[in-house]
């Protein structure tokens, strides 16, 4: 069996090697009518045509770098917007909690100020937003 692999894979290498001895002509006619006769070696077209190809490979390659090159930097763009976006919307949320802050110390201010006046200073902690103080209910026992 190895000596049908080692026959085959001969026979297909002298074949190779029949396809590309010789030399192709090639007839060309000028404007005035005079013949004139190229030969050119198989082996040399052969080479010709895999230069062709890696050189329409390599372009292609190039090509689709380019493309994605383009579509990385549009992509950056448009991140680089939407990031000065963003930030500006993130400084102006701290302006206004800034002023925010600054409104609750002057609320607080305020309102130490009223419990000073109607002589309600003398608790410790203010009960602002707690619950406690006036209107206050007690619960109502529930009717079954």
């Amino acid at each position: 069996m190895a000596t049908d692999l080692q026959g085959g894979w001969r026979a297909r290498a002298i074949g190779l090697r029949g396809i590309l001895r010789g030399a192709v002509t090639l007839i060309a006619f000028n404007e005035s009518g005079r013949m004139r006769r190229f030969r050119i070696p198989k082996r040399l077209l052969l080479l010709g045509a895999v230069v062709l190809v890696l050189l329409v490979g390599g372009a292609s390659v190039a090509i689709l770098q380019m493309f994605r090159g383009q579509v990385d930097l549009a992509r950056i763009a448009y991140l680089e917007r939407e990031n000065r976006s963003l930030t500006q919307l993130l400084e102006g949320q701290a302006e206004q909690l800034s002023r925010l802050k600054l409104e609750v110390a002057r609320l607080k201010e305020f309102e130490q100020s009223l419990r000073a006046v109607s002589g309600l200073d003398s608790q410790g902690a203010p009960m602002v937003g707690t619950g406690h103080g006036r209107g206050v209910r007690q619960e109502l026992p529930r009717k079954k």
